[in-house]
């Protein structure tokens, strides 16, 4: 207990020892370093997890990153160094993928920038790929992760981008090593294929990626493909679209459409080599908050060990979406209380089946409460508090885990980021 308090007063003290500090992202065309700490609690009884439905786990994580300006307007470089510790846990309890096995977990990243043009941008090395983070402008069809854990997606191998016209884009990368949140335990993996029976990707094979995307001022247009021998071929649209209704006020639509296909070693002989998945969702914004509501529909749930299926816009904490012929329909309401301050509460209601046999049926129902909090102002200006609490209930007769499935999960985050320019 010393030790994790040691480490939290660490945490706080070094934020508030930077008083000019302020959450932004970096710029590729300019010197920066950037610190974040996060730290984040989860506690949880998930019954669908059957041995490990009790879940606790509590982290701490320090990320800093460099990104250094294009000198002589052609060559840059850009690295990192994350650190996750693990501040609780119990032997008797699931961490959730929250550094099972270990005690802490870390790693190092940098990549060479190249510009030939200003339309041009190719980088070499191990770098991140993840939006979320903001290691990306946008959401890249196959290309960007959304890690919702302490550590970023990180991918090794070669990234390149194209303007073609000021409003067509187009993304390029070939990954030989990839690193995702699940994957605390194994690290910075080689691309390829899941030995189910032993836990690790034993067969090496690189993953190619290609994206091309339209916008303009309120819209985005974007389609993106992948090819992984003996692993999958994947395809991937995302349809955005913004409406200004008046000066305070606007509508946005998202469309999600993804196809996987498995290929040689990772087809089953008993489960479906193939998938699609299709998900949209509505918001409408106002000065106090917005309305919002988000549908999906996934025809094979896949191992997410192989290919990444749970990418639906409704979301839960606790309820299972990424199942069998699964339907998923969610609304919910934010409430901006103040300007830092925000509320939101969103019930979803799931159908699918427990597996690819569609025996038993799941029917799931669910309500998802979160509170967000944003330091405006002080030595702490940038500090981000998001605390979501979630309830529900599954019926699944017949199933092995028992007819009635009672949820809760709770999951605190505290990050804060500064930069030095």
């Amino acid at each position: 207990m010393q030790k994790s308090a040691k480490i939290a007063a660490i945490s706080i003290a070094v934020a508030a020892a930077c008083p000019s500090a302020w959450a932004i992202q970096l710029s590729d065309d300019e010197s920066a370093l950037r610190f974040r700490l996060k730290n984040e609690l989860r506690r949880a009884d998930k019954p669908s997890a059957g041995t490990g439905r009790d879940i606790y786990a509590w982290v701490q994580g320090g990320l800093i990153d460099f990104n250094s300006e294009y000198y002589a307007q052609f060559i840059g470089v850009e690295g990192g160094a994350y650190y996750v510790y693990k501040l609780g846990a119990h032997n008797d309890m699931s961490t959730r993928w929250y550094l099972d096995g270990h005690e802490s977990f870390g790693y190092a990243l940098g990549a060479i920038k190249i510009k030939p043009t200003e339309n041009i941008r190719l980088k070499l090395g191990r770098f991140g790929t993840d939006y979320g983070y903001g290691s990306l402008p946008w959401r890249i069809p196959l290309i960007a992760g959304n890690s919702q854990r302490t550590l970023p997606t990180v991918s090794e191998g070669a990234l390149g981008y194209m303007a073609l016209t000021p409003n067509i884009e187009l993304w390029a990368m070939w990954r030989s090593r990839v690193f995702q949140w699940t994957d605390s335990a194994t690290g910075i993996r080689d691309e390829g294929v899941y030995n189910s029976a032993t836990g690790k990707y034993d067969k090496h094979r690189p993953r190619t990626f290609l994206a091309a995307s339209w916008h303009d001022e309120n819209s985005r247009y974007s389609v993106g493909g992948s090819v992984q021998d003996d692993v999958s071929t994947q395809a991937q649209s995302i349809f955005e679209k913004r409406i200004p209704l008046t000066k305070d006020h606007a509508l946005k639509g998202e469309l999600l459409g993804s196809y996987v296909k498995l290929e040689g070693l990772s087809r089953s002989s008993s489960q479906p080599d193939e998938t699609g998945l299709v998900s949209g969702q509505l918001s409408w914004s106002a000065p106090w908050g917005g309305l919002f509501a988000s549908g999906g529909y996934l025809q094979h749930a896949m191992s997410g060990a192989v290919v990444d299926t749970d990418i639906g816009y409704p979301f839960s904490l606790s309820l299972d979406r990424n199942r069998e012929g699964m339907q998923s329909w969610q609304a919910g309401v934010n409430y901006r209380l103040t300007p830092q301050l925000t509320m939101t509460l969103a019930p979803i209601v799931t159908r699918g089946y427990e597996s690819s046999q569609r025996d038993v049926q799941i029917k799931g129902i669910g309500l998802l409460g979160a509170v967000n909090y944003k330091v405006a102002e002080g030595p702490l200006q940038g500090m981000n508090v998001f605390l979501a609490a979630d309830k529900g209930r599954e019926k699944r007769d017949g199933s092995t885990l028992g007819d009635r499935l009672n949820y809760w999960d709770v999951k605190m985050s505290i990050q804060y980021d500064f930069m030095l320019k």
